[in-house]
This record gives C-alpha cells, structure tokens and sequence, in this order.
C-alpha cells in the first residue's frame, strides 16, 4: 500500500514584534494621557477634569495612571510642558521660510491664534486659570514657566539679533488669546480668522507710518 504524502505547510510564520521595555511602555501610557487629559480639558474645563475622569477616557486603570501622575498637578504640569514642546514645532512649521524680521513679527498673530484656538492650547488656557485657586498646581506651573520663558528669550534673541519689542510681543499674544476665547465661548460666532487678519493689516500700517518697528536698532532711551 502506497504511503500518503502529508501536505506541505505553507504557512508564513511571522516573527513576533519584539517586546516593548519598560521605558517605551510608560512612554505610550502617558502619551494616552495626554491625549485623554487635553480632550477633557478642552471639553469640560479645568474644575470638572480630574483624573478619575482622565483615565476612564483613556481607557487605562486607576493604577496605572496614579504610577505616571500621582497628582493633578502633575499630570496638568505634563500636559503644559508637552503642548509646549509641540507649539515650538508647530511654530517652526508655520513660520517656515519668513525670514525678514518685520514679516516674520507681522506673521506671529495668526500662527500664535492657530495654536491657541487648537484643543491643546485651550487645554493650557484652561491649566493656567485654574492654577489661580490651585496652589499644589501653581508651585508646579511656576517651574515650567520658568523653563518656558527660558527657551522663549533665547529663541527671540536668534530671531531678533536686534532686539525685540517685548510690550508688542504681548499685545500680539493677548489678542491672539483673546480672540481664541471668545471663538470657545461664541462657537455660533464668525470665525476669529478675519480679526487677526485685520490685527496683522493694523501692525503693518503702524510699522510703514513707523509707529511700530520689528526690532529695538536704533530706539530712544
């Protein structure tokens, strides 16, 4: 009796991924995080965002989030340091190829609304009000700040070899702020898009009557 010939298996084996350390595991449970915590913020605030509330919408345990973050205080830290590091990417996208000092100061309104009106700038809008009656979370905060304000004269000092106008620099911000919260508080409203194109129209007239100049070459003391 002739013996059967058993079938070839030809099934591609596949090797397994290798194992994730430690390091890359607590990296992704914290950015899941981030995520969570910015998506609350943004919709709900800062007084109804808790960690609780955070780890349901990210899906991971009570544990789990208390072993990255073991306060509120940390966790909203985080978030301000992460969106931070992301607004200097993002500016850098945006601000791309502007060179020229003048123009690059007159394209900063509408980068710096883009970035303020996005979920993640909301989220730190939000971080820093509440601060006000949070002082585990203002101590916290006033460490960042201080890292932040660090790297941000150090950035406008390559900009603006010159110097840059420090209360103008404010203004921009402000009304790029401004205009960011009453967009949230008025979603029915017109978009803030043609405000800031009207700021930016403003701050080119006051810089070719030289009211307003980019940098301080030159100013009176």
């Amino acid at each position: 009796m002739a013996s059967k010939t058993l079938p070839k298996d030809n099934t591609v084996k596949t090797a397994k991924p290798p194992r994730k350390t430690q390091a890359e595991r607590s990296a992704a449970t914290r950015k899941i995080l981030l995520d969570a915590a910015i998506k609350c913020l943004f919709e709900h605030g800062y007084g109804t965002t808790t960690t609780i509330l955070v780890a349901e919408m990210a899906g991971v345990s009570r544990g789990a989030m208390l072993h990255q973050f073991p306060s509120k205080a940390d966790l909203m830290s985080f978030v301000v340091e992460a969106v931070f590091e992301d607004e200097v990417r993002q500016y850098g996208k945006l601000l791309k190829g502007i060179d020229d000092p003048r123009e690059r100061l007159l394209a900063y309104p509408m980068a710096v609304w883009k970035l303020h009106s996005r979920p993640a700038g909301v989220a730190v809008m939000e971080i820093f009000q509440g601060s006000r009656s949070d002082h585990a979370l203002a101590r916290k905060l006033k460490q960042t700040q201080a890292k932040i304000d660090k790297f941000a004269v150090a950035s406008l000092e390559s900009e603006f070899p010159h110097g840059v106008s420090i209360p103008l620099l404010q203004l921009i911000v402000g009304v790029a702020r401004g205009l960011a919260v009453s967009q949230l508080i008025a979603p029915t409203a017109r978009s803030a898009k043609e405000p800031m194109e009207l700021f930016q129209d403003l701050l080119r007239a006051g810089m070719e009557a030289h009211l307003l100049r980019a940098d301080t070459k030159g100013k009176k003391k």
